[in-house]
């Protein structure tokens, strides 16, 4: 029995060695590097589905060249920079200085498709209704549609997009840092514009009057969605039944004026402020009439927005100190 012992010690430490080499075996060790790759390209997959208005798309995970027709500031916002996008998107006072080697493609029709097929997109974003160019823009790249009606609110959009492109903690970073500049403006105008008095967006254009209700653009978006300043019964009535805007002749000014007036530059100086009918307006007697130029208050993207929120609230700080 004792000259077993030496052959049990052997057999023990044999068993101990082929544990250690089973376990390095087993991956406990060191992988090959194809092997990791395969669990990479498994874990991070290079395409992913969406739904979108014209059903579910295919679409890169990680998308490196969009063309943005009509949406590229919202892009900048999350820290994208588009390869291209409409001239007058890139021409726009809010996003100067972000906007460099970004290429004009032109229009959002038609037009615009050789100039997209030559930047080689990978992912396109439109807000074109039009089927045709739809189909056009699909066969260059997986091609997005949001319409110009999609989003009511510009924190819905921004947070749409960090879905859309994997941003959303950016995405939520600017929408709590765009409620702080709300915040900020709603106090700064504070005691201005009285609880009882109301504010109307309008403009002259095309021998008549328009009046901005519930669309996004013009500064209704800032002055009504997020500053929350009261429209007059009339508009309020557009507002509900999800009106945009409304032209009315200028007789009818009277029934749709605020206290207080936000002009949209008039086109084509159709807007006749010696008239009787608009010197009758209160708010015009008051000197509560604000001109809203074009250029800052046309465009509706999140950037845009933010300034315009600021921008009122600086126009009635600054009347506020005249009177």
């Amino acid at each position: 029995m004792q000259k077993a012992k030496p052959y049990i010690g052997f057999i023990s430490l044999l068993t101990a060695l082929i544990v250690v080499l089973t376990a390095c075996g087993s991956g406990e060790g060191a992988q090959p590097s194809n092997q990791k790759d395969n669990q990479a390209s498994e874990s991070s997959p290079a395409t992913r589905i969406v739904k979108t208005v014209n059903g579910d798309l295919e679409i890169p995970a990680h998308p490196k060249r969009i063309v943005a027709q009509g949406y590229m500031a919202t892009l900048l916002a999350l820290g994208v920079k588009p390869i291209g996008a409409p001239f007058w998107d890139i021409e726009s006072p809010h996003v100067q200085g972000l906007t460099d080697g970004i290429e004009d493609i032109g229009n959002i029709d038609n037009s615009s498709v050789e100039k997209i097929l030559s930047l080689e997109p990978d992912l396109i974003i439109t807000l074109s209704q039009d089927p045709q160019l739809y189909v056009q823009l699909s066969k260059i790249a997986p091609t997005i549609v949001y319409t110009y009606d999609t989003f009511k609110d510009t924190r819905d959009e921004i947070r749409e997009f960090g879905k859309l492109l994997g941003k959303e903690d950016e995405a939520e970073m600017w929408v709590a840092d765009f409620n702080a500049t709300v915040k900020a403006a709603k106090g700064q105008i504070e005691g201005i514009i009285g609880d009882d008095e109301t504010v109307t967006v309008m403009g002259g254009f095309d021998k008549g009057m328009y009046i901005y209700a519930s669309g996004v653009w013009r500064g209704v978006q800032a002055i009504y969605k997020h500053l929350e300043l009261a429209p007059p019964p009339r508009v309020q009535q557009m507002i509900e039944a999800g009106e945009d805007n409304k032209k009315i002749s200028f007789e009818l000014v009277p029934e749709f004026a605020g206290d207080y007036i936000f002009l949209d530059s008039p086109q084509e100086g159709l807007l006749d402020r010696e008239g009787s009918v608009w010197k009758t307006l209160d708010a015009v007697k008051k000197n509560q009439v604000f001109d809203l130029d074009g250029d800052y208050f046309w465009p509706y993207d999140p950037i845009a927005i933010k300034a315009q929120v600021q921008k009122v609230a600086e126009m009635l700080q600054a009347w506020k100190q005249t009177q």
